[in-house]
């Protein structure tokens, strides 16, 4: 998959991400955070990942709060998320852009909206990250209050990211769909542009 990323050309990237955005943005779950000042935490992305900066800015635009990841070392869970901008982001750990420490944290039961890359996914709602553990240890944790809920988990990735069976083992934490630039997946459901189609493969 990393392979089949890299020989995407930046003009490739850019009209996937493009398009991802746009079903990002038509989501119920974006509608609703920009209603009620909610929170989409997303990533930036780095090397060949597709791009959510244009719905993260959308969503911005329209009212909502975005936030990005932050690795903290030494904490658990080591994934924490505060406001930025994405002019914000500085290169941390890995080289991923991350917000600066002192912006405003927000916990897991404050975010509506979680969207998170991957290099592989499957319609079962398994995902395949990059070996470290840090989203599914941060979806293994309670969030903090009453009536605070686990976010809407949403993986992003090219639509030959998906595939039939994604590897996954116990401590895998299923996400609640994924969002490619050709379709979105719910529960092994496929909404299409044109009709639906219940598969799991690329077309």
């Amino acid at each position: 998959m990393n392979d089949r990323r890299a020989q995407l050309t930046e003009a490739d990237r850019q009209q996937a991400s493009g398009r991802a955005a746009q079903r990002l943005l038509g989501l119920d779950e974006v509608e609703a955070v920009a209603r009620r000042v909610g929170c989409v935490a997303g990533f930036a992305a780095v090397r060949s990942e597709i791009d959510p900066a244009a719905a993260l800015d959308e969503v911005r635009r329209r009212g909502g709060r975005v936030a990005y990841p932050r690795v903290a070392d030494g904490q658990r869970p080591r994934l924490r998320f505060h406001l930025a901008e994405s002019a914000d982001l500085k290169t941390g750990r890995f080289g991923i852009p991350e917000p600066p420490a002192s912006n405003q944290e927000v916990a897991l039961g404050q975010i509506d909206l979680l969207i998170v890359p991957g290099v592989a996914f499957d319609a079962e709602g398994h995902r395949l990250g990059f070996g470290g553990g840090y989203y599914d240890e941060l979806l293994r944790t309670r969030p903090v209050g009453l009536s605070a809920a686990r976010p809407v988990v949403l993986g992003l990735g090219y639509d030959f990211q998906i595939v039939d069976v994604c590897p996954a083992e116990p401590h895998d934490q299923v996400i609640d769909g994924v969002v490619t630039d050709a379709r979105v997946i719910r529960g092994g459901q496929t909404a299409r542009e044109n009709g639906r189609d219940g598969g799991a493969g690329s077309p």
